[in-house]
C-alpha cells in the first residue's frame, strides 16, 4: 500500500514538474524568439535554440522523479533522450494549439491562462511514457487529437483568409463561385482556373487524350439581361478541321451558367453537359482554391 502511494506521488510530480517547465520556459522562450507573431525571424535563431536548450536542460535536471517513472531515465543519457524526445513532441502539439488560438478557432483568456495551457502538450507527451496501456493510449489520443485539431483549424483559417484576398477582386458573391459535378471521365484541371471581376471559370480534364475540352464558368448578367430563365440554350459551332463546340448555358439568380465542350466526332455527351449545370451548386474554399491555385512546379 505503501509502495503504491509512493508511486502515485511520483507520477504526480512527474506530470506536475513537466507541466510547470512548459508554463514557465516556454512563454519566455516564445516571446524572446517569435516576438508577438509565428514568423521567425533568422536574427532570433541563437535566442531559439537556447530557449529550446533551456527547456531540454529543465526537463532532464528538474523533472528528478522522472528516474522512478520512466525506467530509461535512469540514467544521464536516457534522461537526456527522454528530455528532448518529450520537448519535440510536445512543441509540437503546442505549435498546433498556437496555430488554432491565432486563427480564432480556441479562446484561452489571458497571459496567465496561455502560459498554463503551454504546459500541457508536454506534460501528455511525457504521460506515453508511464507504463500502463490505458494511460498510454488515453495520452496519445489526447496528443494526436490537439495536433489534428490544431492544423485542421489553423489550415481553414488561412484558407479563409486567401479566399478573402480573392474576393476582393470580383463583383460576384462567395455563394456565387458555383462548380459542378466534373462530367462522367473528367476531372477538375487544378490551377487552370480563373477568378475576374464579373465571371469564374473552371475547365475540366480528360481522362482520355481523345476526349473534348470542357470549361464551365459563371458570370454576372447585365441589369437588362433576364435573370430567370430556367432552360437550357444549346448552341453549337462547327470550327473547321472537323472540330465542334457545344455551348450550353442557363439563367439562374441573374448569374448565366455556361459548359462548354470543344472536340472533334460529337465532343461529349450532352446530358453529362446539363447534369452540369443541373449539378452547379456553391463550391467549398478547399474546391475553389484546387482549381485556382497553380500547382507547385
Amino acid at each position: 500500500m505503501k509502495a503504491t502511494g509512493k508511486r502515485w506521488t511520483h507520477l504526480a510530480l512527474y506530470l506536475g514538474l513537466v507541466w510547470a517547465a512548459g508554463a514557465l520556459v516556454v512563454p519566455r522562450a516564445y516571446r524572446i524568439g517569435f516576438g508577438h507573431g509565428l514568423g521567425l525571424d533568422v536574427d532570433r535563431l541563437p535566442a531559439v535554440a537556447i530557449g529550446a536548450a533551456a527547456m531540454v536542460s529543465v526537463l532532464a535536471v528538474g523533472v528528478a522523479p522522472v528516474g522512478h517513472v520512466v525506467r530509461p531515465c535512469r540514467t544521464p543519457g536516457g534522461r537526456l533522450g527522454w528530455a528532448v524526445t518529450v520537448f519535440l513532441g510536445g512543441t509540437v502539439g503546442l505549435a498546433a494549439g498556437i496555430g488554432a488560438w491565432r486563427s480564432g478557432a480556441l479562446h484561452v483568456g489571458g497571459p496567465a491562462q496561455r502560459a498554463a495551457l503551454c504546459g500541457v502538450p508536454y506534460a501528455l507527451v511525457a504521460a506515453l511514457f508511464i507504463a500502463g496501456v490505458a494511460v498510454r493510449l488515453i495520452s496519445g489520443v489526447a496528443v494526436l487529437g490537439v495536433v489534428a485539431y490544431g492544423t485542421a483549424v489553423t489550415h481553414k483559417s488561412q484558407q479563409e483568409k486567401e479566399m478573402r484576398g480573392l474576393m476582393s477582386g470580383t463583383s460576384l458573391a462567395r455563394q456565387e463561385l458555383l462548380l459542378p459535378d466534373p462530367p462522367a471521365g473528367y476531372r477538375v484541371d487544378e490551377g487552370s482556373g480563373d477568378l475576374t471581376a464579373d465571371g469564374f471559370r473552371v475547365h475540366y480534364l480528360p481522362y482520355m487524350a481523345s476526349a473534348a475540352d470542357v470549361a464551365f464558368m459563371v458570370t454576372r448578367l447585365g441589369h437588362d439581361a433576364a435573370r430567370d430563365g430556367g432552360d437550357i440554350t444549346e448552341a453549337t459551332r462547327h470550327l473547321g478541321g472537323g472540330a465542334v463546340e457545344i455551348v450550353l448555358s442557363e439563367h439562374r439568380d441573374g448569374m448565366r451558367l455556361t459548359v462548354t465542350a470543344q472536340g472533334t466526332r460529337g465532343p461529349a455527351d450532352r446530358d453529362e453537359l446539363r447534369r452540369m449545370l443541373h449539378t452547379a451548386r456553391p463550391a467549398s474554399d478547399a474546391e475553389i482554391l484546387r482549381a485556382l491555385r497553380r500547382p507547385a512546379a
